[in-house]
């Protein structure tokens, strides 16, 4: 897990999502101010379930909850279980949550970058391309011929 990051979005109807980066070992998530994620649903229990790492994965269990907990549409119990990308989670009611893999986007380098002290080369002129821009060219030639007032 230490390579990959994971986020919960959770989503309660009429309110914008959540997004939440999963970092700790355990991750309570329930109603109550005690959680490490608060849902503020009147159908999640205050101690819902938590997220807990184990070998480099998330699993979920419930903490007893009254209105249970779903994984992809199953209940699930006591019995943790493993959570994968894109897993759907039911948190009482009508609050959901999935369990999405955070895709970072890097800067590609074409070229490994030189280390200090590396020697750089010379950069040499293209045959195909002129010495002198043609356009510059015809400007400068054309201020020098204008006489002057």
């Amino acid at each position: 897990m230490s390579s990959q990051l994971y986020n919960l979005v959770v989503e309660i109807p009429g309110r914008p999502p959540r997004h939440y980066q999963l970092s700790a070992s355990v991750i309570s998530i329930g109603r109550g101010d005690q959680n490490s994620i608060i849902v503020e649903d009147d159908a999640v229990s205050g101690s819902h379930c938590e997220l807990r790492l184990h070998e480099r994965n998330y699993r979920i269990v419930d903490s007893g909850s009254t209105n249970g907990t779903l994984l992809n549409g199953e209940r699930i119990s006591g019995v943790p279980k493993k959570l994968r990308d894109g897993d759907r989670l039911s948190l009482g009611l009508t609050a959901t949550a999935r369990f999405v893999r955070v895709i970072e986007v890097k800067d590609r380098l074409d070229q490994p970058v030189a280390e200090a002290g590396a020697t750089t080369m010379r950069l040499r002129r293209s045959p195909s391309r002129p010495a002198i821009n043609p356009v510059a060219a015809a400007v400068a030639k054309a201020a020098k011929s204008k006489p002057h007032r």
